[in-house]
């Protein structure tokens, strides 16, 4: 929509804003421009840290059972 407002505005010369435009595109039942969404830009991670000597680094590990009347549990 706001591609449209522009041209009018800035092209044809008119003194209409996006609002007025909206209004008389849904009145002529014109096409209305679906703007695209906007991609979120993602950072890029770090990299992993390098570990100096043996057992520097530690992990996480997860363990999950089922209990004989069915539930279940994870740790």
């Amino acid at each position: 929509m706001a591609c449209a407002s522009w041209h009018l505005r800035n092209v044809k010369g008119f003194r209409w804003n996006h609002k007025r435009v909206y209004r008389i595109y849904r009145e002529l039942e014109l096409n209305l421009r679906i703007k695209p969404k906007k991609r979120l830009i993602r950072e890029k991670p770090e990299p992993l840290a390098v570990p100096e000597t043996i057992n520097d680094s530690w992990s996480m590990d997860f363990m999950h059972d089922q209990l004989s009347d069915g539930r279940r549990y994870r740790l």
